[in-house]
C-alpha cells in the first residue's frame, strides 16, 4: 500500500513543533556534517527573522503525517542580478528510514520543490552536494548541471571530514 505523501512550504514555527524534529535535525548533522568538532546550535531567530522577510523557506516531505525530509531555500535576488530572484539550497536532508523505499520520496521533494520554486517568481536556483553522501548523479538526473566546487577551510585548524 502506497503512503499517503504531502510536499509544501511549511512555517519554521509548525517545524519546531514536529515531534521528530530534534532527532531529524541531529542525524542531518551527524550524517552530514563536515565540522563536527563544532557544536550544533541553530540559530532559530535570525533565521525567523529571515522567514518574516520571505528569505528563509522550507519545502517539507511528509510521508503519512511525520515529517520526512525538507530543502531549504535563501530566497532574494541576486547581488549581481537585481531583478532575478534566485534560490540557494541552504541544506536538504531525508530521513533514512524515507530512503530507498520505492516511493521515490526524495526525488519529489525536489521535483514539488522546484515547481513550487518556478511558481514563486525563481529563476536560478543553486543546489549543493555533499562530499560525505554526494549527490551528482541524482541532481543530474534531475535536470541540474554542475556549476562549482565549494570546499571546506576550516581556519582554525581543524582537519575537515570528507
Amino acid at each position: 500500500m502506497r503512503s499517503k505523501t504531502a510536499f509544501g512550504w511549511e512555517p519554521l514555527e509548525t517545524i519546531l513543533a514536529e515531534p521528530n524534529i530534534r532527532e531529524l535535525l541531529t542525524s542531518y548533522w551527524a550524517e552530514l556534517s563536515p565540522v563536527k568538532h563544532l557544536p550544533l546550535d541553530v540559530d532559530w531567530p535570525r533565521l525567523l527573522e529571515w522567514e518574516r522577510q520571505f528569505v528563509y523557506r522550507v519545502w517539507v516531505a511528509r510521508v503519512n503525517g511525520t515529517m520526512a525530509g525538507f530543502i531549504s531555500f535563501i530566497v532574494q535576488p541576486h547581488y549581481l542580478h537585481k531583478n532575478t530572484m534566485f534560490a540557494v539550497d541552504y541544506g536538504h536532508y531525508l530521513a533514512p528510514a524515507f530512503r530507498d523505499t520505492g516511493e521515490m520520496v526524495g526525488a519529489r521533494m525536489w521535483r514539488s520543490a522546484k515547481a513550487a520554486l518556478i511558481e514563486g517568481g525563481v529563476e536560478v536556483c543553486f543546489l549543493h552536494d555533499n562530499a560525505r553522501r554526494p549527490l551528482s548523479p541524482f541532481f543530474l538526473a534531475l535536470g541540474a548541471r554542475p556549476f562549482s566546487a565549494m570546499w571546506l577551510w576550516d581556519l582554525r585548524g581543524e582537519e575537515a571530514t570528507p
